[in-house]
């Protein structure tokens, strides 16, 4: 009960610009804050993926940057993987912050959500909180599916949350212009999705305390 695992996963793609990787980092860095209040031992586990993904270390995870297609998928199956041996969730509380700006092959959406429902239940994982940043537009994206998923039941949404950090609403038609915030635009919303994901004045749940 006294130990947690952060998962920190992220698209590596190429549109995962310098802005929006360091709305990664900051988020991380407020998640980290937060969960270590609750627990004796944090250990952190970083994950960065194009269309296949691979553990990396924290300067790598917030800074490297690829050209190469998106599987997002690939994430979620390497991060089951450490649990059969290296992380036993009965051993951890478990949280999974996944940060992607929701491009993806558009094949892998349901491989996502069946690996979300199948490989990340509540004995397995205490939360999944999706981040999509800046996204080009929402119809379609990551965060749509996986919303969807979430209203329909597919997935527990108790259990899978997701949050945006700049607008949803869909673009002008025709535009691709990458989304921008002001300073304090964007720090108003890396909070608030902070707290959508971990609770505003709550503790952070533990498996126990869900059983």
């Amino acid at each position: 009960s006294s130990n947690a695992l952060v998962i920190y996963a992220r698209d590596g793609s190429g549109s995962m610009d310098a802005q929006k990787c360091e709305i990664v980092s900051d988020m991380a860095w407020w998640i980290d804050v937060w969960i270590r209040r609750f627990y004796t031992r944090v250990e952190r586990l970083h994950v960065w993926h194009d269309t296949a993904a691979m553990e990396v270390d924290e300067e790598k995870f917030y800074k490297y940057r690829f050209g190469g297609g998106t599987t997002c998928s690939s994430a979620l199956k390497f991060i089951t993987k450490q649990f059969e041996n290296r992380f036993p969730p009965n051993k951890w509380n478990i949280y999974v912050f996944y940060f992607s700006d929701g491009e993806n092959w558009g094949e892998d959406n349901a491989v996502f959500i069946n690996t979300l429902k199948e490989e990340f239940p509540g004995h397995v994982v205490n939360l999944t909180g999706i981040t999509q940043i800046l996204a080009y537009n929402y119809d379609g994206s990551l965060k749509h599916i996986v919303d969807q998923a979430v209203k329909d039941g597919t997935l527990d949404k108790n259990l899978v949350k997701t949050c945006s950090i700049g607008s949803e609403a869909s673009p002008t038609p025709g535009t691709w212009s990458s989304p921008s915030l002001t300073e304090e635009q964007r720090n108003e919303q890396i909070l608030k999705a902070i707290k959508h994901l971990l609770g505003s004045g709550k503790t952070v749940a533990s498996k126990e305390d869900s059983e």
